[in-house]
């Protein structure tokens, strides 16, 4: 980093007894990789080395970093620290420069997955737990189309979905559900012959917001431990329509909209809420369909358990026919397998 004046300054590494006095204790810093630390940015927080069993201050919050030759062997650490109290400001800064580090080849393709999936999720998380009474907002708009963008950034690498994979999680929360689903359906549609980049975005804009009609159902019914009373299912059905009713004030695509809208067809025509059939169901939306299904039967819900991936695809295919183009179930087990998830 090079601070106050200091275009060329040396990163000072601070030795205990010349920095304010701070706790060693392990559990007080958490560590990071070194290359999610851009040349050129700054962040608010400080950044430490460990030395043995103590932690050593590097540079400061609020200087700006840069790489000094010199500096190349501390650089070569495998890890950097940061305090615990300061992890919001860390990840603050993963937000804003998280685009730049899913294109860096020099970080790990499991470290990328892994920053993807905990600044997305933590941002659906945010947007999914606000209810939004009064539809979605500019704001948190962009945000669903940069989430969008660096997933389809991210996926387009090769072994990215297999990496990411692990971080996946299988405790379904809608706002997680949102982001497995989007992942899965642009990774499908990314091995569909056909499919434009315009189309893929506008798909995986969809993917995420498929589901954010069920923040104006009760939590009472999503979270129900049993089955649904007719009330309740009735209820529940409602939420794709919900969904293009919070997205009213944004310029969603029609693309985006028959994903929400159509994500609960049926290949057989026995889904809802248009009870439309075979290839009268955009490609897209017949994607979303399979993906919001596999994904649901692989995550631990109120009322069952997480199935295995395998059990989910026989579920799918065996117990659930008629519910979903064959050809793209076919296509999905291809993308899990390459995936090796299967």
């Amino acid at each position: 980093m090079s601070g106050e004046g200091g275009a060329g300054r040396v990163m000072t590494v601070h030795q205990p007894g010349a920095a304010p006095k701070v706790s060693q204790r392990g559990e007080d810093y958490f560590p990071i990789h070194p290359r999610t630390i851009l040349p050129g940015t700054a962040g608010q927080f400080d950044l430490y080395l460990k030395r043995v069993d103590w932690f050593v201050l590097y540079a400061k919050k609020g200087e700006t970093f840069s790489v000094e030759p010199k500096l190349k062997e501390l650089l070569d650490v495998s890890e950097f620290y940061i305090r615990v109290d300061q992890r919001f400001d860390y990840e603050t800064y993963l937000a804003k420069n998280l685009g730049n580090m899913l294109l860096n080849n020099q970080i790990p393709m499991e470290e990328r997955s892994k920053l993807f999936y905990q600044i997305s999720s933590g941002m659906l998380k945010q947007s999914f737990a606000s209810k939004l009474p009064r539809g979605l907002d500019e704001k948190t708009y962009q945000a669903m189309q940069t989430l969008v963008k660096r997933g389809i950034a991210l996926l387009s690498k090769e072994e990215s979905l297999r990496s990411l994979s692990e971080f996946l999680s299988h405790k379904y929360h809608t706002y997680s559900h949102s982001l497995n689903v989007m992942v899965l359906t642009i990774s499908v549609l990314q091995s569909v012959q056909g499919i434009d980049q315009t189309t893929l975005f506008e798909a995986g804009l969809g993917a995420a917001l498929h589901d954010i009609g069920k923040t104006q159902i009760p939590d009472a019914v999503i979270n129900k431990g049993g089955p649904l009373n007719q009330a309740e299912w009735e209820m529940m059905k409602t939420h794709p329509v919900r969904a293009l009713g919070i997205c009213a004030s944004m310029p969603i695509s029609h693309v985006a909209t028959n994903a929400i809208l159509f994500h609960h067809e049926r290949f057989d025509g026995g889904g809802y809420p248009g009870g439309i059939s075979g290839e009268g169901i955009p490609v897209y939306a017949r994607v979303l369909a399979l993906c919001d299904v596999y994904d649901a039967l692989t995550s631990e819900r109120p009322y069952a358990k997480a199935l295995p991936p395998y059990k989910a695809l026989t579920i799918m295919q065996e117990d659930m026919k008629g519910a979903f183009d064959p050809v793209l179930y076919k296509r999905l087990v291809y993308v899990l397998g390459n995936a090796r998830i299967v």
